[in-house]
């Protein structure tokens, strides 16, 4: 018996079964925008770089932009102001402004150890014969990035250690950019220099006309600066209230992030991901200090943090105590996304 229906109809039906399973489907989700106030551009934001250029973000449904800002004042005020949803950025600006009765709370730290230096003009440490130290700084002319600035502040606070007055002992100076401050160095403005990392590297390791202080990345100077919470991840109370599922995302894709830059053999991708931000940049600095630091990019943050920074702040005459409670100040509840993170 002949097949009723001809090749031409079954596949006209096929085509309208097709039509009729696409027009049921569910739609695809939306991602959920959202612009994220960066401090700085810098390698101490490398999780931001890698949870987007690995699509981590995306994965959660988060369609991230990165708003990179000239410091954390004016990052901390998008985020007060409304323009920004999260905030990445050291804590002192949050727990100066939760003191003033903002309601700003950290979910997670981004980068958990400062990873920095200071060196010195080589010359001037040759003609000590050793290695030189904090205390051989009395005298000199120091730069720093800005005045009450983290490398200002962490200066500050390493020669008080030693008995040096930062007003009467030293001059610290100012100098917007590690560029500058090299330049200023090698015409003799400058006799030591404050460095966030990959400076420090270029200096010493790459310039050979500078060395090491002290390197802060390779575990040396005080404990304070190696559980400080130096970069954290920082949203509002009222954002986190109506929005925490998206906030739980966020810090999914963060922590994710982290894990790959602690495997050492992801460096040279996550290498590659800091270039494309960190225009500019000597390539093999930034892998050395991807290298070196990739176990400082830890997400919990417990309450040693806030105390870090605190005394810090307090030893600056930044802030008065009291501390604001621990409670306050972090969302501890993000805490079983943090425990996904494991150190290699």
């Amino acid at each position: 018996m002949r097949n009723r229906f001809s090749k031409r109809s079954l596949l006209g039906i096929a085509a309208g079964l097709a039509g009729i399973m696409l027009a049921s489907a569910p739609p695809a989700l939306a991602q959920t925008k959202l612009q994220v106030a960066v401090a700085n551009r810098s390698i101490s934001s490398l999780p931001l770089m890698v949870a987007k250029g690995k699509n981590f973000f995306k994965d959660e449904g988060l369609d991230v932009e990165l708003e990179y800002f000239t410091g954390g004042p004016p990052a901390t005020a998008a985020l007060i102001g409304g323009s920004a949803q999260f905030l990445v950025a050291a804590p002192q600006d949050m727990l100066k402004a939760i003191k003033q009765g903002q309601p700003l709370v950290a979910i997670a730290t981004v980068i958990a150890d400062y990873t920095g230096s200071i060196v010195m003009r080589k010359d001037l440490a040759d003609k000590l014969g050793r290695k030189p130290g904090i205390e051989d700084l009395k005298g000199q002319r120091i730069g720093t990035l800005a005045r009450g600035g983290f490398t200002d502040v962490s200066t500050r606070y390493m020669l008080m250690e030693k008995g040096i007055d930062p007003e009467k002992d030293v001059t610290l100076i100012p100098v917007r950019g590690p560029d500058r401050q090299l330049a200023a160095g090698r015409a003799n403005e400058l006799d030591a220099n404050a460095f966030v990392d990959p400076s420090g590297y270029i200096a010493v390791e790459q310039m050979r006309d500078w060395v090491y202080v002290v390197d802060i990345t390779a575990g040396e100077g005080p404990k304070i600066f190696h559980d400080l919470g130096f970069i954290a991840l920082q949203t509002t109370r009222d954002y986190l209230k109506q929005n925490r599922p998206t906030a739980e995302k966020f810090v999914r894709a963060m922590v994710r992030a982290q894990n790959f830059i602690a495997d050492p053999k992801n460096q040279a991708e996550a290498t590659e991901m800091a270039s494309k931000v960190l225009v500019g940049m000597d390539k093999t600095a930034l892998g050395e200090s991807v290298k070196a630091s990739h176990n400082a990019f830890r997400p919990a943050f417990p309450k040693i943090m806030i105390d870090n920074n605190m005394e810090l702040l307090l030893r600056n005459k930044l802030i008065e105590g009291p501390a604001p409670a621990y409670d306050v100040a972090v969302d501890a509840a993000f805490e079983p996304i943090w425990k996904t993170y494991v150190s290699k």
